[in-house]
């Protein structure tokens, strides 16, 4: 692109265009699409707080504040992927450790 510049001086705007990040992002979103078909065979509707962790601006219900913590966004997959599987849901509240 030919522009003109301060004091009528030519100038140039070249841009390279390879279409890398669409290969980067490919795995994520059928992630993405694995995760709300999940959602939706398990009877889940409305906003999937626990999908955040993919997003960079997560939506939260009415009231709620949006969590942009990327290992509690993490937290939040994993616990409900253990729910949906019936497995304990990790706390590291410690006090399996303490009898």
């Amino acid at each position: 692109i030919d522009i003109f510049g301060w004091l009528g001086y030519k100038m140039q705007i070249k841009i390279n265009f390879l279409c890398r990040d669409s290969i980067l992002a490919a795995p994520i979103v059928l992630d993405l699409v694995l995760f709300l078909d999940l959602a939706q065979r398990a009877g889940m509707s409305g906003i999937q707080e626990w999908l955040s962790f993919y997003f960079k601006s997560p939506m939260v219900g009415d009231q709620l504040y949006p969590e942009h913590d990327v290992f509690i966004q993490q937290m939040k997959l994993k616990n409900t992927l253990r729910y949906m599987a019936g497995e304990e849901l990790i706390t590291h509240l410690g006090l399996d450790y303490y009898d």
